[in-house]
């Protein structure tokens, strides 16, 4: 047996983890066999690559499948082309890379992601989000709660054949994701990397004098005197309407009633954001022998979002393992995560905080003379300090704490003959103190208030399952699985509430130490799953395939009548490239593929079926200051006191309600060309999702609680996606083992909404009768039309009866013809769903170096642009900040420009829903270049270093828009958190 040099750190760990005291059983160390080292050596990188032919297996519900024989769409992910990004969420490093999977991120360091799958299927209809199966442990909280260095490979299941498996909760499609598991021998891996976060994102707000010239020309078009518009200026002007000159702007010393507060110019955008640091740095110990195999990992995650303040850290433990206790007859294993996130407030703020850092008035300054906050005063919009909402809010940090054990044994009783039985636990924690410390600012003034939120939740995973291959002549295979699965949730959230602290200081701020306003809440839910499912694969001669998926799930959520819904599968596949008859020697692999299928949804409260009560203590009317609509009554007449409480209904109960089904029908065609060096996959797709679970949102005339949970509406989508590669050696002059991978994908989805029941249809836009959203996509907008702006008094004139119209004023397109803009002159103008999405990724290997690029685009859809409100008007929003396009408003002089002649009195209505706030949300983005170097393996053999790798990754270094794109950018266009730029040094080391 041949021997081999252990490197202390890893001999040490490895005899820490092999001890009885952390595994059930104890180690048997078997040194692995291996080539020699110089035979190894000298073979090129494209030798060692033809040599290794590996059968893929890819994860299919409850088993896997080999790739060759599958007739689903069902998309891998190329890990190694992430590697180098910070591993936040993988989700997030995935946009753009698979076809039909539209990922939408931010700069929230966090790392959450809207994640849909072939497009945005029921928009606010109804629920959209995938499933998430993580190492067969199925979850809908999404993958930025686990390390992503753990991840062994992603497969997207995209249509109902290869997801209907998974049943009930498959209706938006899956995502399948396998964490890594210990190989024989024993490998130490570490890896870090820091990453370095800016923007330049500016709406060049304007400062002070600058927003004084505004107001002047605002007051001056409308023929008003300019020294009565604001009590913040002066003006020194010649007083002539028809030809005037502003000489100078004049600013009080105090802009206060009480002396104060001084004039500032304020650069509150500045104030607010930063460069910002991320850190990731995992270990992980991989290793085992014939019997046993394991992987430990730890990963810190550490990011600082480009929002000042804002931050999010997470720890997570993993531990994997398997162990065969009778040589191919009886395994064991079992899976282990426990994750520490901690974020604050800022995170969910910076929305919020951006946007008062362009509404806030650059006069305002941050604090006052008395070193109290700065604030809103007379002539300013009370909007609060964005800078005091980060200092005071830096420390109101919150705790998630996930759990996710799993534990399987297997057994084969006869050789091909697999029985599986699994234990899985899904726990989350979150606990969230916040303190909001009394304040003024201004003229705001706000007593201090304490929340705290503890909630939990879990789910219970127990499934069984049979497989079973059958080989008959060497031509016909059978896989057959059968299976039990039961899941049962629980979740409860607990709230209290207190304010009037003695102290601002947080360390003293508990619910012990409040003295008025105290109150609990709290709310819970629960319900289960019990299903049963069997999938049959076929396979002839490596020529025809054949699929049969069923599910039938029970759950809690229904009535007694619709507990059950059942979900069958088809699929099919001809491969005509191993047919006797096909001889065309460029195509190496030619299948088409064809799947039918249905899945489903339960996304709904556990009492959706039932009619629910509250008690409502205190509610204020909309009506009068002295009318309380609550339920509590002060029947003793004593005028305080604790009062008994009545309840008031808070919804009606539906015991009718039944399953969300979505049927989809798949056509596929895969391609290898040319020895497999080019490939090619498209898809076609169907898809209709009927008896929607939706909530009403009832006028007021039907009374309190008249909402409820209704099957409502049914809506279409179909779409196309398609990926082309290369991937080959090449060679030229000096150039030897030169590889090359480029890919690019594009997809394409549409939606229409073909039924809505009456108590939906009104939530949407449109008139209710002729002008509805049926028959359009579920993401229409509906509003008015804007035609550009009026250049004289001629086009006034001449066009339709507009109130408020005159040269320089939006107008507004007559639409029904009947010469007066009212509210018949509205329409559907614009859709958010994109023409299409793509993508292209290269990656080159030379020698020790490797280089990837990735662009992402999107093509078409509309995205509103909120800014325009601050940025190109001075009436929207009269005591706000203004953008520096106002100064370049519509003049006689100027009448090219787009931004409406400045005003103080909107009397044309131009902040209404229009198609002026609306543009183009086309982009693409080089959303990835990276370049990685591995040093001499001889150099690292000195050290006890099996390979290692240095890296420098950059992220979103360029986005390229359309000419008229107002939108800084159009991925994040209003207050959220923006996308920022990213340059990353890291540094991989495995001993």
């Amino acid at each position: 047996m041949k021997t081999f040099s252990m490197h202390p750190l890893a001999r040490g760990i490895h005899m820490l983890l092999t001890s009885s005291t952390l595994l059930l059983p104890t180690f048997v160390w078997a040194e692995q066999q291996t080539e020699p080292p110089i035979q190894e050596e000298q073979k090129t990188n494209k030798e060692k690559e033809q040599q290794d032919i590996e059968i893929i297996q890819v994860s299919y519900g409850y088993a896997s499948v080999e790739k060759k024989d599958l007739t689903g769409a069902i998309a891998t992910v190329k890990l190694e082309d992430i590697a180098d990004m910070p591993a936040g969420n993988i989700m997030q490093n995935l946009q753009g890379r698979v076809p039909g999977l539209q990922i939408t991120t931010s700069g929230n360091p966090s790392s959450a992601a809207t994640v849909r799958i072939r497009g945005q299927g029921l928009g606010p209809l109804g629920n959209n989000d995938p499933l998430y199966v993580i190492d067969g442990i199925p979850t809908k909280s999404g993958l930025h709660e686990i390390n992503s260095n753990d991840i062994a490979d992603v497969q997207v299941l995209r249509d109902a054949a290869s997801s209907s498996i998974y049943g009930s909760r498959a209706g938006n499609g899956v995502i399948v994701v396998t964490t890594k598991k210990g190989q024989e021998g024993l490998d130490f891996n570490f890896r870090f990397n820091q990453t370095r976060e800016s923007y330049n994102y500016d709406l060049q707000p304007l400062n002070t004098e600058q927003r004084g010239v505004a107001v002047w020309r605002a007051a001056v078009n409308d023929k008003t005197n300019p020294n009565t518009a604001s009590p913040l200026y002066n003006f020194d002007w010649n007083g002539d309407y028809d030809n005037p000159q502003l000489n100078s702007v004049n600013l009080p010393a105090f802009t206060d009633p009480d002396n104060l507060q001084r004039p500032a110019d304020t650069r509150w955008f500045d104030l607010v954001t930063r460069e910002a640091d991320v850190r990731d740095f995992n270990a992980s110990l991989s290793g085992g022998d014939d019997n046993s195999r394991y992987y430990s990992s730890f990963g810190y995650y550490d990011s600082d979002g480009i929002v000042d303040g804002s931050s999010f850290e997470r720890m997570a433990f993993r531990l994997n393992s398997e162990h065969e206790l009778i040589k191919d007859r009886l395994k064991l294993g079992q899976t282990f995560l426990l994750t520490n996130q901690v974020g604050n407030l800022i995170n969910d703020l910076a929305g919020q905080i951006l946007s008062l850092s362009i509404e806030q008035q650059s006069i305002v300054p941050v604090f006052n003379d008395e070193g109290g906050w700065g604030g809103p005063v007379p002539g300013i919009t009370d909007r609060d300090n964005p800078v005091r909402i980060i200092e005071q809010n830096r420390d109101n940090t919150h705790r998630f704490n996930k759990v996710m054990p799993g534990f399987f044994v297997e057994y084969s009783p006869l050789n091909d003959l697999k029985l599986k039985s699994s234990l899985s636990v899904d726990y989350s924690q979150f606990y969230f103190r916040n303190f909001t410390r009394s304040f003024k600012a201004g003229t705001l003034t706000f007593g201090d208030r304490l929340t705290v939120d503890d909630n939990w939740s879990r789910s219970i995973i127990a499934s069984n399952t049979a497989s079973y291959k059958v080989v008959l002549n060497d031509k016909h295979n059978f896989n057959l699985l059968a299976g039990i699965e039961q899941i049962n949730f629980k979740s409860e959230s607990a709230r209290g509430i207190g304010s009037g602290f003695a102290s601002n200081d947080r360390d003293f701020a508990f619910l012990s130490q409040a003295t008025r306003d105290v109150r609990v809440e709290g709310d819970g839910d629960s319900w289960a799953l019990d299903s049963q499912f069997a999938r049959a694969d076929y396979n002839y001669d490596d020529r025809y395939l054949a699929s049969a998926t069923v599910r039938r799930d029970g759950s809690s959520r229904f009535g007694e009548n619709n507990k059950y819904g059942t979900f069958p599968a088809f699929s099919a596949g001809w491969v005509l490239s191993n047919e006797e008859f096909f001889n065309l020697d460029s195509i190496s692999n030619l299948k088409l593929r064809l799947s039918w299928g249905e899945t489903g949804n339960q996304e709904i409260p556990g009492n959706a079926t039932a009619t629910t009560y509250v008690p409502r203590y205190a509610t204020q009317s909309l009506f009068t200051n002295q009318q309380d609509e609550g339920t509590a009554y002060d029947i003793t007449g004593a005028n305080g006191g604790t009062l008994p409480s009545g309840f008031v209904r808070a919804q009606t109960g539906n015991p009718d309600l039944k399953w969300e089904t979505s049927t989809q029908s798949n056509i596929g065609l895969d391609i290898d060309l040319f020895s497999n060096t080019v490939y090619a996959s498209f898809d076609w797709y169907q898809k209709e999702t009927k008896d929607i679970l939706t909530l009403t949102r009832p006028v007021a005339t039907l009374g309190e609680g008249a909402q409820k949970w209704v099957n409502g509406g049914t809506i279409e989508n179909n779409g196309f996606e398609m990926i082309l590669g290369y991937q080959d050696w090449l060679s030229f002059d000096g150039w030897d083992d030169l590889k090359v991978d480029a890919s690019f994908n594009l997809s394409k989805s549409r939606n229409k909404v073909t039924a809505l029941p009456q108590d939906v249809i009104n939530s949407f836009g449109g008139n209710g009768q002729d002008k509805t959203i049926l028959g359009r996509s579920i993401n229409s907008v509906y509003g008015y039309v804007a035609e550009g702006l009026f250049q004289n008094q001629t086009e006034v004139d001449e066009h339709a009866t507009q109130a408020g119209a005159a040269p320089g004023r939006i107008r507004w397109a007559d639409l029904d013809g009947n010469g007066v803009i009212n509210e018949n002159d509205q329409d559907f103008f614009a859709t958010t769903d994109p023409d299409f999405l793509y993508g292209f990724n290269l990656t080159l290997n030379y020698n020790d170096w490797d280089l990837n690029m990735f662009w992402q685009g999107v093509k078409g859809g509309q995205i509103r642009n909120n800014w325009r409100l601050f940025t190109d008007f001075t009436s929207l929003n009269i005591g706000s900040n203004y953008g520096s396009r106002v100064l370049d408003a519509w003049t006689v002089q100027n009448s090219d420009s787009s931004v409406p002649a400045l005003t103080l009195v909107d009397t044309n209505g131009e902040g209404r829903q229009s198609s002026f706030f609306w543009e183009e949300g086309s982009y693409l983005k080089l959303r990835n270049i990276s370049v990685g170097y591995r040093p001499n393996l001889d150099l690292l053999d000195k050290f006890g270093i099996q390979e290692a790798r240095i890296y420098l990754q950059a992220a979103n270094l360029l986005t390229l828009t359309p000419d008229g794109t107002l939108s800084e950018d159009p991925e994040t266009p209003n207050e959220v958190f923006p996308v920022p730029r990213r340059i990353t040094l890291g540094l991989e080391m495995t001993f």
